[in-house]
């Protein structure tokens, strides 16, 4: 890796800590400088405007999260080890952040807005929700879901689990929710068992 990428993946890096902690919107050229001790006018060499930072950041966050819990989940053995394994990476991503959830407070914050950071955060989430359903379509395919298993709803319900669990865990500090999340996981799992 050249000095250059290096030095622009450890700004998106800061980038997308304070993003995580802040909100998106409140990534800004001056904010990133005065974080990573450099020039506003460094930082626009590389970035050029607010609205490509946070979408660079954005796409940076989705590198990690694919690097970190998807791709690791698609080299396990196909069906319930890897739904498994992409929760277990869910999980793990969540409980790593230093702020919330860069996902679901763009979706959030931009949800009323138009745009491209809008349509990049919307991709993001159907490229996920996607993903989850390829995932169940394989447990299909090897036996371990049935063969009528709404992949769909599969998807939806797994995707509402991990966002309550991330409410449970960043915002009300839940003691017991390791535990809850785990037996919701093998209930929902278990619903789609043949």
């Amino acid at each position: 890796m050249k000095k250059g990428d290096e030095t622009k993946k450890k700004i998106l890096n800061i980038g997308f800590s304070l993003a995580s902690k802040l909100g998106l919107e409140c990534l800004s050229i001056g904010t990133l400088a005065a974080a990573t001790q450099m020039s506003k006018s460094g930082l626009f060499g590389h970035f050029h405007s607010k609205e490509n930072l946070q979408l660079k950041v954005m796409e940076h966050a989705g590198n990690i999260f694919n690097e970190n819990v998807v791709a690791p989940a698609l080299r396990t053995t196909a069906g319930i080890p890897r739904i498994r394994k992409v929760m277990e990476n869910w999980i793990k991503w969540t409980k790593e952040l230093s702020g919330g959830c860069i996902f679901v407070a763009a979706a959030a914050e931009y949800s009323d807005r138009s745009g491209i950071i809008r349509d990049t955060i919307r991709e993001q989430h159907d490229n996920w929700i996607d993903c989850l359903r390829r995932i169940a379509s394989s447990a299909v395919r090897v036996g371990d879901f049935r063969a009528d298993t709404d992949c769909d709803l599969f998807a939806f319900e797994l995707y509402s689990l991990i966002l309550g669990f991330f409410l449970y865990h960043s915002s009300l500090d839940h003691l017991e929710v390791d535990d809850l999340m785990l037996k919701s996981f093998e209930r929902l799992i278990d619903s789609y068992k043949p």
